[in-house]
C-alpha cells in the first residue's frame, strides 16, 4: 500500500461512502536486457500501459490507491497504447470516475459488480478491446481490496469457495535464439530446477527439430517440453512437426494456426496426440465459448492483459473447467512486477493449472516498477506476496523515470494527447 493509504478503523468503516475519486493513465517504456524473439514480433523493450485509481471513504477520509497495468500488442488484440488510452479516457473511466460504491455490500463485491456492469453494456468481453480495459479493472480491484484489507487471491479463492494457496511453479520460455544462446537458457532452467520448458518454433522446420531434439537431450526424460508457434504453420505444417517430433515426448502445441483458422484447430484437436492450446485465438470471453464449443483445442492460455483482466480471465476458467480444458497461465512479454502479482493471485485463487508461464522480471527487464522482486525462485516457485490488494507497490522512482509520452487517437474521437508525465482522467 502507499505511504499515503490509510485503513479503516473498524469493519463497520468498509460500508461507509467509498468514492472513485481520481484515475491516472501513464505509459512507460521498459527496457529489456536482451531481445525476446519468436514467430510474430521480436522486441528489445515493451511499452505498457500503468492506471493508478484513487478510491476515498468519504465518512472517514481514509484513502486507497490501486494499481493496474496492461500490456497491448496490435499482433495479438489489434491493441496498442495509443489505442487503449483513448478507449480508457473516452469509454471507460468516465463510466467510474466520481461513482460512489454499493454501501450495502463490501467494497471488493461492489467494485467488481460495478466493474462487470459497465463491461456489459459495453461488450467488453465480447470485443477484443482486452489490454485497455484491463489496466483500469486492476486498479480499480486493487483499490476497493485495499480499503477492505484484504488481498485479491484471497477474495478472489473465497469466490471459488477455495482457500488461496501461497504459492505456484512456473514453466520456463525460451524464445528464438542461436544455438549456443539455446543450450545455455536450456541449461539454466535445468539446474535451476524448473520442471517445464516451452520452446518457441516455427520459424524455420529444421530449426525447429533441432531445439526439440537438444531440449529433450539436456533436460532428460522428466522434463516436460511444450512448443508454442505462434500463428506460424498452417494444418499440413503442424501435422508434419508433429510426426517428426513424436519421438520427444511434446506435451503440446500452443498456437500452431493463425487465430482466425478454427476449422484447423478443431481438426488437429480431434488428430493429433499432443494438446493443442489456443492463445491468439482467445481473446474474450466469447471467444472462450466458441472455442469450447466447437471443441477446437484442449487448452487455454490465458493472459490477463489480452481478455480484459481478473474478473474476465475467471470467467474463461469457469467455461475451461465446464469443458473439460486445462488452463495456462500465460505472460505477456515485458510485464512489470504489478501484472506478474495480479497473474499469480488469479493463480492461488483456482485449482492447480496444467501450467504457469512469467515471473521471468529480474532476468528479462533491466529495471521493474514494484518494490517487490516477483521474479520465480529456484524451481519456479513463485510465493503471493504479503500486502494487500494484488499484493505489490509501486517504485515511484521507477515509474516517473520510464513514463513516456504518446499522442493517442482512435477513428471515433478527437486526439488525446499524454501531457506532461501522465494523462488524467
Amino acid at each position: 500500500m502507499d505511504r499515503e493509504d490509510r485503513q479503516p478503523k473498524s469493519k463497520a468503516e468498509c460500508l461507509a461512502m467509498i468514492k472513485i475519486t481520481d484515475i491516472k493513465v501513464s505509459t512507460v517504456l521498459l527496457p529489456f536486457r536482451f531481445a525476446f524473439k519468436h514467430s510474430l514480433a521480436s522486441r528489445s523493450f515493451s511499452t505498457n500501459v500503468i492506471v493508478k485509481v484513487k478510491m476515498e471513504d468519504t465518512a472517514t477520509g481514509a484513502t486507497a490507491f490501486g494499481l493496474g497495468e496492461s500490456v497491448p500488442r496490435d499482433y495479438v488484440t489489434g491493441e496498442t497504447c495509443q489505442t487503449a488510452i483513448a478507449e480508457i479516457k473516452g469509454n471507460f473511466a468516465p463510466r467510474f470516475l466520481n461513482q460512489f460504491l454499493d454501501q450495502d455490500r463490501k467494497p471488493t463485491e461492489s467494485v467488481s459488480r460495478l466493474i462487470e456492469e459497465v463491461a456489459a453494456s459495453l461488450n467488453v468481453y465480447g470485443r477484443r478491446v482486452g489490454a485497455s480495459f484491463c489496466a483500469l479493472e486492476l486498479a480499480l480491484l486493487d483499490a476497493a481490496a485495499k480499503i477492505e484489507g484484504v488481498s485479491i487471491s484471497q477474495w478472489l479463492a473465497a469466490k471459488n469457495g477455495r482457500n488461496a494457496v501461497e504459492s505456484i511453479d512456473y514453466g520456463g520460455v525460451i524464445p528464438f535464439g542461436k544455438r549456443k544462446v539455446l543450450a545455455a537458457l536450456l541449461y539454466f532452467y535445468k539446474f535451476y530446477g524448473y520442471k517445464t520448458v516451452k520452446l518457441k518454433v516455427g520459424d524455420d522446420p529444421e530449426l525447429d527439430l533441432f531445439t526439440v531434439r537438444k531440449a529433450r537431450e539436456l533436460l532428460g526424460a522428466s522434463t516436460v517440453i511444450r512448443v508454442d508457434a505462434n500463428c506460424a504453420w498452417d494444418f499440413d505444417s503442424t501435422f508434419e512437426f508433429s510426426q517428426k517430433t513424436q519421438g520427444y515426448n511434446i506435451a503440446s502445441i500452443e498456437q500452431p494456426v493463425p487465430f482466425d483458422r478454427l476449422d484447423e484447430l478443431v481438426e488437429l484437436t480431434k488428430v493429433l496426440k499432443e494438446e493443442i492450446v489456443v492463445d491468439e485465438s482467445l481473446c474474450t470471453v466469447q471467444e472462450a465459448q466458441d472455442l469450447a464449443r466447437k471443441k477446437a483445442c484442449g487448452g487455454f492460455n490465458i493472459r490477463i492483459s489480452k481478455v480484459g483482466g481478473l474478473l474476465a480471465a475467471q470467467k474463461i476458467i469457469d467455461i475451461a473447467h465446464q469443458h473439460g480444458i486445462s488452463i495456462h497461465l500465460g505472460a505477456q512479454v515485458g510485464e512489470s512486477g504489478i501484472l506478474t502479482a495480479a497473474g499469480r493471485a488469479l493463480a492461488c485463487a483456482n485449482q492447480k493449472f496444467e501450467n504457469y508461464e512469467g515471473a521471468a522480471n529480474f532476468f528479462l527487464l533491466k529495471e521493474d516498477l514494484t518494490r517487490e522482486n516477483m521474479t520465480a525462485g529456484f524451481g519456479g516457485r513463485g510465493k503471493m506476496p504479503d500486502g494487500k490488494g494484488i499484493g505489490v507497490t509501486v517504485n515511484e522512482q521507477n515509474l516517473n523515470r520510464f513514463e513516456v509520452n504518446l499522442q493517442s487517437a482512435d477513428a471515433s474521437s478527437a486526439a488525446v494527447e499524454a501531457t506532461g508525465r501522465s494523462l488524467h482522467v
